[in-house]
């Protein structure tokens, strides 16, 4: 069965494209010979196919063990193995379209590495039609990615979740339900995040305010880490994050999948949806409708529940496009609708209640499971519409133009409103477009130019907060890849001009003077920011299995608006926040080297260092003398600035035991200096580690009911954050909390009915139901983590 599915995943790539360049060929295989095989030798046979004349990799070669059933495809660096090979003589047969089949007599003793070098066969080179998805750019910065059954494995989380299985990401929390990602210690406006190929512009300046996308969206989601500000424009100082719904169905027939998820501690239930369709009478055309209703109750700890935590979403999302070989065009809309209750406890009401709701173990007040959402709460819509064309010809390459519009509404309820009308509304448009050309390769060249502008302007009604604003930012980006050999290199520069203009009264700044007639006075400070970004790297293939990156890159990021003249309440932290009119642009120094090793058989894993210098580092500092107001006492926290620098490891790795037995291990590590100051920076992630075990079976049962059947146990140990300043309590107002530990068990299979088939997927986490509190989550000062907590996820697949 084993060789069933490998002959099928041979079938697929060698029938798909790859880079729109060329496409393998699958010989028929052979009956096995008299050749020796035993799959417990463990001899590896592996090389590269590249043209004879310019030696650039031949991506979908096939090269066939003749009298045997193997066969290996070469992969996007034209690199092709076999392994568990037994001592002997092997007939190596290379072919690919447009090139004279080549055969090598070999006798192999050990592992060797047998290279080829096709020549060119203009005579086969006829009629090709060549159809596929164009193949990603290969970059020299660390990325991680999910996809497939792994990201399956994430339904029912939020976007920062499920991207906490990535080495080096972890998540600021407002809470069990507000969760945003956080790359090498960096969150919030540095690390950009990018929907379906449009720049999610949001109300982002605060740490709780989670990426308005719904997850069941994404067939992908891909995090470049480290600065990437050259193609994806300015503030992508920490990184970039790339939710990537699949391309529109390219083959005739209509699909759908149902999804089912329900979580355990919060008793969660989502429902999510999905069809599309490709005419057979109409071939150019695709669309997709997508849908998903969430609900969830107060989430509960190992010991209470946390009052008023529960959510609602209603998201919905169309597709539709027409592609021809030449160009094409594509509409997507989408609507992220959700209400957000605000946990109760960390709304307090006066400066005595404040200090002891922090000394308490458990939070006040008491409460019980329920459904209902009650003030404080907040009602978030988010609107996506996006037009993208295309054209391509033979002599200059392909040329794309994207607009987008996005409308941001964000509504906060708190208790003196009596939780009909709203405290707060905020309302933010931002008008996007993009012109990129991506030129015909020239030689060994391949590259794109390209220039972006976008538009935003915000309002707001009720108690001051962030000041009306509108902003202009234009960029000029031109990106190069050289590729010759075991080389790829990839170099980029970005021109980028932003101007901005706040419009306040004198009474919403701290310098209000208490005269009406001067606080009356209205405001319109501007700003015009402009800097350059660069990347410089090389990626270096050490042998068919060790990559070897190195990438040096630069970025800037102008400070928000809100962190320029931020004054008042923020709602969902529950505290007053202070901007600074004063701060200037950060500037980021990025050097990064990776080591990967990849594509064996039992061993793979990856090892990155990174060093990240930034100038001006914004951050939020703690002040530890809370604000009274009128409607309460706040935490309050003031704008600072300071030269940093945060430096860092992540790796992961991941070997075959047995057969059936994957074990796996990563950790993530980073340290963060305020060099100004010569002390730690506050509010970093703590050092983590993870490992587990898979044991994995393809198929049992009679007729193979049941299929890609696993079960993982896995651990995830967090230590305390201990680089830290020596004076916490002058920075913060509680000592970060002790580390721990929690366990996790996973399992799931494919229940298969005739053609039907049923995913089903069961997730423990924390089972142990440990009592704890990170020190990311901005509600630590008042209640523990969620506890024990159980998610039963089913997918339905559907074919017409």
């Amino acid at each position: 069965m084993r060789k069933l599915v490998y002959l099928r995943l041979l079938w697929l790539l060698g029938g798909c494209c790859f880079s729109g360049l060329a496409v393998g060929q699958i010989l028929p295989i052979a009956a096995p010979t008299d050749a020796p095989f035993d799959k417990d030798c463990g001899i590896t046979l592996s090389g590269s196919v590249t043209d004879h004349e310019d030696r650039s990799p031949l991506i979908g070669a096939t090269v066939l063990l003749e009298g045997t059933q193997r066969t290996s495809v070469t992969d996007a660096n034209g690199h092709y193995h076999f392994h568990d090979l037994c001592p002997g003589n092997y007939k190596l047969v290379v072919s690919y379209l447009g090139y004279t089949t080549e055969k090598l007599d070999k006798s192999l003793r050990a592992p060797e590495v047998v290279n080829f070098r096709l020549h060119p066969d203009v005579l086969l080179l006829h009629s090709v039609e060549i159809r596929g998805a164009k193949q990603k750019e290969q970059i020299t910065q660390a990325s991680s990615k999910l996809s497939g059954k792994e990201l399956a494995q994430t339904q029912g989380q939020s976007l920062a979740q499920a991207l906490e299985r990535m080495t080096g990401l972890s998540s600021i929390q407002t809470g069990p339900s507000i969760a945003k990602p956080v790359i090498h210690g960096l969150h919030s406006n540095r690390v950009l995040v990018m929907n379906n190929g449009v720049r999610h512009e949001a109300q982002q300046w605060g740490s709780e305010h989670a990426p308005e996308i719904d997850p069941f969206v994404a067939s992908e989601l891909t995090v470049i880490k480290g600065a990437a500000g050259v193609r994806y424009g300015a503030d992508a100082i920490g990184g970039v994050i790339l939710v990537e719904p699949r391309p529109l169905r390219d083959s005739a027939g209509t699909s759908a999948v149902l999804n089912l998820v329900g979580v355990s501690h919060n008793r969660q239930g989502v429902v999510s949806g999905m069809v599309e369709s490709n005419p057979a009478t109409l071939p150019s055309l695709s669309w997709r409708l997508q849908g998903t209703l969430k609900k969830a109750g107060n989430s509960k700890t190992p010991d209470y529940y946390l009052a008023n935590t529960g959510y609602q979403e209603q998201n919905f999302s169309a597709a539709v496009g027409w592609t021809k070989e030449k160009f094409g065009v594509e509409a997507f809309f989408s609507r992220f609708d959700t209400k957000l209750g605000v946990f109760s406890g960390s709304h307090v009401g006066n400066l005595t209640d404040i200090r002891n709701a922090i000394k308490r173990e458990r939070p006040e007040p008491e409460a019980d499971f329920t459904y209902a959402i009650a003030p404080p709460y907040q009602n978030v819509t988010h609107d996506l519409l996006k037009l993208r064309t295309f054209y391509r010809t033979e002599n200059l390459g392909r040329v794309s133009l994207m607009y987008s519009r996005q409308f941001n509404q964000r509504e906060e309820y708190d208790t003196h409103g009596g939780g009909t009308t709203p405290g707060l509304r905020f309302e933010i448009e931002t008008h996007n477009s993009e012109l990129v050309w991506e030129h015909k390769p020239v030689g060994n060249w391949s590259g794109s130019l390209g220039a972006t502008y976008m538009y935003q302007f915000n309002r707001f009604e009720g108690r001051f907060f962030v000041p009306f604003y509108q902003s202009h930012t234009g960029g000029l980006f031109w990106i190069e890849h050289w590729e010759k050999g075991n080389w790829h290199v990839e170099g980029g520069l970005r021109y980028d001009y932003r101007h901005l203009q706040a419009k306040l009264f004198r009474k919403d700044t701290p310098q209000k003077t208490g005269n009406a007639a001067l606080d009356n006075e209205l405001l319109t400070p501007t700003h015009t920011f402009q800097n350059l970004s660069g990347t410089l790297g090389a990626t270096y293939h050490v042998n068919p299995h060790l990559d070897l990156s190195l990438n040096a890159a630069s970025a800037w990021r102008s400070p928000t608006t809100s962190e320029l003249y931020s004054n008042g309440i923020h709602h969902g932290t529950g505290t007053y926040e202070y901007g600074n009119a004063d701060l200037n642009v950060e500037r980021a120094y990025n050097f990064m080297a990776t080591l990967t090793y990849r594509q064996n058989q039992r061993l793979n894993g990856e090892v990155s260092v990174y060093r990240n210098y930034i100038q001006n580092y914004i951050y939020q500092q703690p002040d530890t003398v809370p604000t009274l107001t009128i409607r309460g006492a706040f935490l309050t926290a003031r704008q600072n600035q300071a030269n940093a620098t945060f430096t860092g490891v992540d790796a992961t790795v991941t070997y075959q035991l047995t057969e059936h037995l994957l074990a796996a291990g990563k950790a993530s590590l980073v340290r963060a200096f305020n060099r100004s100051a010569d002390e730690y920076l506050i509010w970093i992630p703590t050092d983590r580690y993870e490992a587990s075990l898979r044991y994995s079976v393809e198929a049992f049962a009679t007729q193979q009911r049941f299929k890609e059947n696993y079960l993982q146990l896995s651990g995830q140990a967090v230590s305390k954050q201990r680089n830290v300043p020596d004076n916490y309590l002058a920075r913060d107002y509680a000592l970060p909390p002790a580390g721990y530990f929690l366990l996790n068990l996973e399992a799931g299979t494919t229940l298969q009915f005739g053609k039907q088939s049923i995913e089903i997927g069961l997730i423990g986490r924390n089972l142990l139901d440990t009592a704890y509190r990170d020190y990311l989550n901005r509600f630590r000062y008042y209640a523990d983590e969620i506890g024990r907590s159980i998610t039963l996820r089913v997918s339905i697949p559907l074919n017409f």
